[in-house]
């Protein structure tokens, strides 16, 4: 299988350019922005250089409080940001705390000698998910210190298979595993790992700075008015239909609705204006006051986070098919959550449930079930307010435990 892999990936490696010229979007992005990475220039600082590598914005979102506390602590530090995919790039690729971000090599042995001759790193930080062969036997090779932060395992995963062996074999050449659950240090443990601890998830440390940093948005002041507000945070299809029906419910007339959906583009945004073309719905960019309006779908970036300010109920996307997504940021406003039944994978899903402040949401029947339960009488009950911050407390701190093991 370990041939099999250096096979397929060289193969993709040398076919990358002529994919990246035949197609358009994701992939032509993809191939772009590889497409000059021996040429990169990262010159380094007197301090120690650390690359963090993050397949996308989400666990760029954990590596982010430990990158803050890096540069506080050792200003004269360096930093670099890989990402894999286009999405996180684009989205941080001006990261002001970085001197270099970048998209990572195809991992090939060569690609990973050529990119840390460039990087120069000190010590390296992978995320989450991010297993890549070839570059993390580069780095033990030259012994520089890596560690995988925030990181979930479990049963069923291609590395705790038989063809999986030799990929697992990887795993100690890492420093330190810091993982997100007991589950997972279970897993680890029962196959003789022994360079594991559990930290927790540092996204639950960026979602509290984040809280705690929110701005007043006068927008949707104004447009939840004294209504009680449900937010559909990064939306799929499958959500936004459940929004549809909720609104045609006439047992849910007081209440007024924000649809973050994930896709952003102008065809997804105006399939969904004209689908409430039964009720009054705004655009954010083209808002105007009106005590009418029930709808408000927020067709930018970066205003997510201040809407859940507002927010009585987050109803988060993607737990039916797509994956959830970040549920934690709404917790830390105070706000209960409802999503998909396909959650089971998620940590902060199975705690945030256990915690009665987070529910599977499989038809309308159960989000008026949640309403009844977290909004008596349409107005959020303060004790389920303060379990959601007692929650976010109760797991933050990871990011003290992978400082403490970064300066060691």
């Amino acid at each position: 299988m370990r041939v099999l892999y250096s096979i397929l990936v060289n193969c993709f490696n040398w076919l990358l350019p002529l994919l990246g010229l035949l197609s358009k979007g994701k992939l032509s992005e993809f191939a772009k922005g590889r497409r000059h990475l021996n040429q990169l220039i990262a010159p380094k600082k007197n301090g120690r250089r650390y690359w963090f590598h993050c397949a996308s914005l989400g666990e760029f979102e954990q590596a982010r409080p430990v990158i803050e506390r890096l540069k506080i602590e050792h200003p004269q530090c360096s930093i670099v940001v890989s990402f894999f995919s286009p999405s996180g790039y684009n989205l941080r690729k001006d990261y002001a705390l970085a001197d270099l971000v970048c998209y990572m090599p195809i991992d090939t042995a060569k690609n990973a000698r050529k990119f840390l001759d460039i990087l120069q790193a000190d010590i390296a930080v992978f995320v989450k998910y991010e297993i890549w062969f070839n570059h993390l036997m580069e780095l033990s090779k030259r012994q520089i210190p890596t560690y995988l932060i925030s990181a979930t395992f479990r049963k069923g995963q291609f590395i705790f298979s038989n063809n999986g062996k030799w990929l697992f074999k990887v795993l100690s050449q890492f420093e330190r595993i810091f993982l997100q659950d007991s589950l997972s240090y279970t897993l680890l443990n029962d196959f003789g790992l022994k360079n594991i601890e559990i930290s927790g998830d540092t996204r639950y440390d960026r979602v509290k700075q984040t809280a705690l940093a929110a701005v007043p948005n006068k927008i949707i002041e104004e447009f939840k008015g004294h209504h009680p507000l449900i937010i559909f945070g990064s939306s799929w299809p499958e959500e936004e239909k459940l929004a549809e029906e909720l609104l045609k419910d006439s047992r849910f007339d007081a209440y007024k609705i924000i649809l973050a959906p994930h896709d952003i583009s102008t065809s997804h945004i105006n399939d969904i204006v004209n689908s409430l073309n039964f009720i009054e719905t705004r655009k954010y960019t083209s808002f105007s006051n009106s005590s009418s309006n029930r709808v408000l779908v927020l067709d930018t970036i970066g205003h997510l986070a201040s809407a859940y300010l507002y927010a009585d109920l987050a109803f988060i996307g993607g737990g039916y098919n797509k994956g959830l997504h970040n549920i934690l940021e709404a917790l830390a406003f105070g706000v209960p959550v409802i999503f998909g039944p396909n959650v089971d994978r998620y940590p902060e899903a199975r705690e945030s449930i256990n915690a009665e402040i987070a529910m599977k949401i499989h038809h309308l029947s159960d989000i008026g079930v949640a309403i009844s339960l977290y909004l008596p009488n349409g107005k959020l009950d303060n004790d389920i307010r303060a379990k959601c911050f007692d929650f976010i407390n109760w797991h933050s701190g990871a990011s003290d435990k992978v400082i403490k093991a970064l300066n060691q």
